[in-house]
């Protein structure tokens, strides 16, 4: 028995200017879009996403400055020192030890 889901919709009405109404028709012809308002949809989603993308990276840059999280940060590398100066002493390794099944490119990359 399949489950249907039912989406939620908002109709709204959107002027754009005519020379953006036109290439987006030309555009939709083009690549076989279904529906004028499906390349709507997707274009907002699309603008939606890169700007919610563009507030995260923006509050991780911030972070930067913030002596608060520089100090945490240190702190928290600190505490994680021993383990991890042993685990880089104990050979521990996830490369091939067999470098000749590399590419000659990685094999020579190694080596550098």
């Amino acid at each position: 028995m399949a489950i249907t889901v039912k989406k939620n919709y908002q109709n709204t009405t959107v002027r754009v200017p005519r020379h953006i109404y036109d290439r987006a028709k030309t555009v939709i012809e083009r690549f076989k879009v279904s529906s004028f308002n499906e390349f709507v949809v997707q274009a907002i989603e699309e603008k939606v996403h890169r700007l919610t993308e563009a507030e995260i990276d923006a509050a991780f840059a911030q972070m930067a400055h913030d002596e608060n999280y520089q100090r945490s940060s240190l702190k928290l590398a600190n505490e994680f020192l021993k383990s991890d100066w042993e685990a880089f002493n104990s050979g521990a390794t996830h490369e091939p030890r067999n470098t000749s099944a590399l590419p000659a490119k990685t094999r020579s990359r190694r080596h550098i």
